[in-house]
C-alpha cells in the first residue's frame, strides 16, 4: 500500500485469524477497515426481502467492462449516489 494507504475489507472469508505486523502499519500511516454484515441468517432474511421485491439497490450508474476506468473516475469524484456497477458487456 501507498503511504498513506488504507487496506478496506468486507467479511471474513478466510477466517478469523490473521497476524499483521502492527509496527509497519502506524510507521507507514496506513489503516485497516473492516466490515462484517452479520450471520448466515441475516443474509437469508434479507434475500428474502430481495426476492420478494420488498428491497431494492440504488443504482447511480452502469459502466460496460471495456469502460472501467471511468467507473473509477465517477467514484472518485465521489458524485454518485447509490451503486456503481461494471458489466462484462
Amino acid at each position: 500500500m501507498a503511504k498513506p494507504g488504507r487496506l478496506v475489507t468486507c467479511g471474513a472469508t478466510t477466517g478469523s485469524t490473521v497476524q499483521l505486523n502492527v509496527t509497519a502499519l502506524f510507521g507507514r500511516q496506513q489503516s485497516l477497515l473492516g466490515s462484517f454484515m452479520g450471520t448466515k441468517s441475516d443474509l437469508l432474511e434479507a434475500l428474502l426481502f430481495f426476492s420478494q421485491k420488498k428491497l431494492k439497490p440504488v443504482v447511480d450508474s452502469v459502466f460496460p467492462l471495456k469502460d472501467t476506468a471511468a467507473a473509477h473516475q465517477r467514484l472518485e469524484s465521489r458524485g454518485q449516489f447509490g451503486k456503481v456497477v461494471v458489466t462484462p458487456e
